[in-house]
């Protein structure tokens, strides 16, 4: 169900855990990754736009006949640009960051200091745009307008545009509706509100005033950078790039959290793709990646390097992915120090030591232990745990010939015997089990049996128990009653089947997550923290040095309403409640000593 303020839908976030919802969503991926492997819209892309353009802002722009051109005759001195990563959610989260990027100007408080800060003249989104789905009507609804009513009425002279790399949920069409949207020339190029896209391919290059650059992959299904997007970038840099150069990259995911979350395991993480497009295409020209900029985790990290040789213009890997999707913890790990591979035989690697989380972990570690409350928040996966428990004890019960178990430890007993005698019992918990095991949220195979197994056990307990009270009602109630059986233990074994498989669910997700550190997509999705918001706020000055804001709105707004007539406001759709933006941390600010 969901609001609305007049016409308009108020979308509550999504409900990962609804067993409708976890259909579509595993079938839209399963899909995407065969699709995706086997054919790749980015090539497609390429092929359609040969010429390796890219986008001038040193210049401002203007409308020609429809179509947006540099104004060569107006030099920019200094440049603002917003990113926004991980939006496209419910409306509360969503519409709150819109309606603080839309305003022309932030005032935003550190302590006792306040920062002055504009709309930026260009948007960047960071990729997942839409949940859970890409599709006309989920972008319409969940991306498009809210920007359209938080931009509102307003009529800057320049508008600002607006550009949009996919992520993992993008591509769950194969990059079809995302490529309609942001990639195509059909219609006026007009996004939404005041913004205007420009972008052909779903990666790009903008150059930047005062020697800096902004490059956006889209890293696909599987985090790599394909051969025909390296070789749009060489030919970038090779024509256009000169010493001196510093880079702003932009990337779908935090592969450099994920490489060393899981480089113990040889997992298919790496930062190989990112350590090529800087040392053998970047380098070569003199120019530096000196800030990488991901979401795809739905809170703010910072990392920065250690030990850099310029001082003032350290490296900066960020993650904030703070635009409207749920919150993802930022416990359960020890990110700390990052070491990068190693780039040359006998080089050095890189570390870059954390600096910043938010949430800060203490406050994720508590909203962890919410899960407990599973049952009640996500009401609907006790269907499945519910239909999982009655068949589950059907089957097994057939071997039981009517002889009912009157402990834990007969019910274990006959369910052994049915294991033996019965080949559907058999197949059927031995099917179950290994879901348990493929669940199991790590890379690491011990755990993942440990784990899978204890969660299947734990749910087998609760069956043998709900089984046995079932029947002792029937026994004690309806005398034994074959009918009568038949008839109100299965609404028994149901009812409490999807109260206690949710709480069973709840209780594994809380321990993996708060004490192993295991399963945060789902612990977290399953929580549907709307608050805890951020998005960054960059500006490059006429000396060359880049400041980033970043911004966080601690608790979105859940109520709104229409502007009042005659307002100081120029968004169409108001909040009542909530939070006012404020600066996580100090800005991070990057000189050009050289």
């Amino acid at each position: 169900m969901f609001n609305k303020i007049g016409n308009i839908k108020l979308l509550p976030p999504v409900s990962w855990f609804n067993l409708k919802q976890l259909a579509g969503t595993a079938y839209k991926s399963i899909i995407s990754s065969i699709i995706g492997e086997q054919s790749d819209r980015r090539l497609m892309l390429a092929l359609a736009s040969s010429e390796k353009e890219f986008y001038n802002y040193t210049r401002y722009h203007k409308n020609v006949n429809g179509k947006i051109v540099p104004n060569e005759d107006s030099k920019r001195k200094e440049m603002w640009l917003d990113f926004i990563a991980d939006t496209g959610d419910g409306w509360n989260p969503t519409y709150s960051v819109a309606y603080y990027a839309a305003k022309q100007g932030l005032k935003l408080n550190f302590g006792d200091k306040q920062f002055d800060t504009k709309r930026g003249e260009v948007l960047i989104f960071g990729g997942d745009e839409v949940y859970p789905t890409p599709s006309k009507k989920g972008y319409k609804e969940r991306l498009i307008t809210p920007y359209e009513q938080a931009f509102g009425d307003d009529k800057p002279e320049t508008p600002p545009h607006v550009f949009a790399i996919p992520g993992n949920h993008d591509w769950y069409d194969g990059l079809e509706s995302f490529t309609r949207l942001f990639c195509s020339d059909l219609g006026s190029r007009k996004f939404a509100g005041g913004w205007f896209s420009r972008q052909k391919r779903s990666y790009f290059a903008l150059k930047l005033p005062n020697k800096w650059w902004l490059l956006a992959s889209d890293g696909q299904l599987h985090s790599n950078i394909d051969t025909a997007q390296l070789d749009y970038f060489r030919a970038i840099a090779d024509a256009h790039m000169s010493e001196g150069d510093k880079v702003i990259l932009c990337i779908s995911e935090p592969v450099w959290i994920y490489a060393h979350k899981y480089k113990k395991f040889v997992a298919e993480y790496d930062e190989s793709d990112l350590i090529y497009l800087q040392e053998e295409i970047l380098k070569p020209r003199g120019a530096e990646v000196k800030v990488f900029l991901t979401g795809d985790l739905h809170h703010y990290r910072r990392h920065e390097e250690l030990n850099a040789k310029e001082k003032n213009a350290k490296v900066q890997k960020i993650t904030a992915g703070g635009g409207g999707a749920f919150m993802h913890p930022t416990h359960g790990g020890d990110f700390s120090l990052l070491t990068e591979e190693q780039q040359l035989p006998g080089q050095k690697p890189r570390e870059f030591e954390l600096k910043k989380s938010y949430p800060d972990v203490k406050t994720s570690k508590r909203l962890g232990w919410l899960n407990i409350f599973f049952p009640f928040t996500n009401p609907g996966f006790g269907i499945l745990t519910g239909t999982f428990y009655l068949i589950t004890i059907w089957i097994v019960s057939s071997t039981f010939h009517f002889e009912f178990a009157h402990n834990v430890r007969g019910f274990f007993d006959q369910t052994l015997r049915a294991f033996l005698v019965n080949p559907v019992a058999a197949l059927w918990l031995g099917a179950v089990a290994a879901g348990f095991v493929f669940f199991t949220d790590t890379h690491s195979k011990w755990y993942k049996w440990l784990g899978g197994l204890t969660h299947f056990f734990m749910n087998l307990f609760s069956i043998a128990y709900i089984g046995l009270f079932a029947t002792y009602i029937n026994n004690t109630v309806f005398n034994e009653g074959v009918i009568t059986g038949f008839i109100f233990i299965p609404i028994i074994v149901f009812a409490l089947g999807w109260f206690f498989g949710s709480l069973n669910m709840g209780i594994y997700l809380t321990v993996s997550m708060n004490i192993f550190g295991r399963h945060d997509n789902e612990a977290f999705s399953a929580l549907r923290i709307q608050d805890y918001k951020n998005f960054l706020r960059l500006n490059i000055d006429d000396e060359g040095t880049l400041t980033i804001f970043p911004i966080k709105i601690q608790k979105a707004a859940r109520k709104w309403r229409f502007r009042k007539s005659g307002e100081a406001d120029n968004s169409f759709i108001v909040p009542e409640d909530g939070s006012i933006p404020e600066l996580i941390e100090e800005p991070i600010v990057i000189r050009n000593d050289k």
